[in-house]
């Protein structure tokens, strides 16, 4: 009986333990993301939200145990079974995404995609500079193939992605002949929709280089609108930034999972 009782007991601290670090390394994970996204990226703020929640939920598991251990213990129960149900899903879609993230460009491609990012006062955010370079990189391989620059302008940028990204490969020495500008997409599926009315039928072999986490969404998407031979060119991100990116990521292609039904 004695082990009996200590188990709960047992599970209701570890729970506990768990909600106050997660909360805590939440917030403290979205300050040293601030200096890299700015207050600008709504989904950075999901970070402060979960550390919020994961201290409330604390409270509130400390606060029933004050009144009720009972309740408190098969409280901590549910918590803990919802809590490895989230961490098992997230494994299995994030792995997806990871493998992605290692892919390896055909070479010699008819056409290539470079995906927008953020475009701000002073320039190109961290994340676009990163796909310019790895754009710049294959193209200076790959001496045939077209790129297409995807991404309009948003309400807080000062020029189109596309333009942004024009200006970045040229000055890296890239011939402006083989850069086509789409200026009206606004997300990944209008990146690829718009992009195709640049290219010559859906048989053309095409490289579409954006970060390494939106590697395996924008090569589906790709696929799904009829593309039938992408491969991807992954770009880095800055070393703080991947756990937010990935995490999105899993959000945004949950979703599609979940649409595709």
């Amino acid at each position: 009986m004695k082990r009996k009782d200590r188990r709960p007991a047992r599970i209701s601290k570890i729970v506990g333990w768990i909600l106050r670090i997660a909360g805590i390394g939440s917030l403290i994970y979205y300050a040293l993301l601030l200096p890299y996204l700015g207050f600008g990226f709504t989904f950075a703020l999901f970070w402060p939200a979960l550390g919020v929640g994961c201290l409330v939920l604390d409270w509130i598991l400390r606060s029933v145990g004050r009144k009720n251990r009972r309740t408190q213990k098969r409280l901590s129960v549910v918590l803990a079974v919802l809590l490895v149900a989230a961490l098992a899903l997230f494994a299995v879609v994030t792995g997806r995404v990871v493998a992605g993230s290692l892919a390896k460009p055909e070479a010699n491609a008819e056409y290539m995609l470079v995906l927008g990012a953020r475009v701000k006062d002073n320039g190109p955010s961290v994340l676009l500079n990163y796909r310019i370079d790895k754009a710049a990189e294959y193209l200076q391989a790959n001496e045939n193939t077209v790129a297409i620059l995807c991404g309009g302008q948003g309400s807080n940028e000062p020029m189109s992605e596309a333009r942004s990204m024009y200006e970045g490969l040229v000055a890296r020495g890239i011939d402006a002949d083989r850069l086509r500008l789409e200026e009206k997409s606004t997300n990944t599926e209008e990146n690829i929709a718009f992009a195709r009315a640049f290219m010559e039928g859906d048989e053309a072999s095409v490289v579409i280089t954006t970060t390494g986490y939106h590697v395996y969404r924008a090569l589906n998407t790709a696929r799904a609108q009829g593309l039938e031979n992408v491969s991807g060119n992954p770009a880095k991100c800055a070393w703080v930034t991947p756990l937010n990116y990935y995490t999105r990521e899993f959000f945004a292609v949950l979703r599609d999972w979940i649409a595709a039904r």
